[in-house]
């Protein structure tokens, strides 16, 4: 019984300095990392192939410059984005490893000291630094690919002192092939950790 109270006493010290310190922070700049799975598709044009969003993840850093009830948020992130590909050559996993940078503008819907709810939108760069398209039963198909493009981000998310989650949906606004209709389609879930 001793060893639950004082657990709880302790829990509840830690979550009240937490609470004090980020409530006293003065400043609108918020610094921090983010982790996260994501799940990408890639509608085609193409009759031979159908595709199925397979699993990756994204990892990087993030900066918040908050402005009342609305912010601005730019990310670096590095991303692996996975699709897979049915077809008459059967069926293969296309990875993608990627470069991202997202800056979208947030409105948040509630805003408390301890807790916020945000909604945002804005764009994505995304350079592609490595892929396995060179298999011989997908690069035929896949290797006239742009390494970069231009996308647009919508989501919501939710600060908790300094912890934060988000769900984001990623749209192209173009073909990321010179040779058929493709565009990558991609949910992200992320948690992360503002330490400034």
């Amino acid at each position: 019984m001793k060893a639950k109270k004082i657990f709880r006493l302790a829990t509840f010290a830690l979550l009240l300095a937490g609470a004090t310190s980020y409530a006293q922070s003065p400043s609108p700049l918020h610094v921090g990392i983010k982790a996260g799975a994501n799940f990408t598709d890639m509608s085609t044009s193409l009759k031979d192939y159908n595709s199925k969003s397979a699993t990756g993840f994204a990892l990087g850093a993030v900066a918040r410059f908050d402005i009342k009830k609305t912010y601005l948020q730019a990310e670096l992130l590095y991303s692996e984005k996975n699709v897979k590909f049915e077809g008459a050559t059967g069926n293969n996993t296309s990875k993608m490893k990627n470069i991202e940078v997202p800056v979208v503008f947030g409105y948040k819907i509630i805003n408390l000291p301890l807790l916020h709810l945000r909604t945002y939108a804005g764009g994505v760069y995304t350079n592609m630094i490595g892929d396995n398209f060179n298999k011989k039963e997908i690069g035929d198909t896949f290797k006239n690919f742009d390494k970069s493009n231009i996308g647009y981000r919508l989501g919501v998310g939710a600060d908790i002192l300094k912890f934060t989650v988000d769900v984001s949906y990623d749209g192209g606004f173009s073909n990321v092939s010179k040779d058929f209709k493709t565009k990558p389609n991609t949910w992200l879930v992320s948690v992360g950790y503002f330490f400034l």
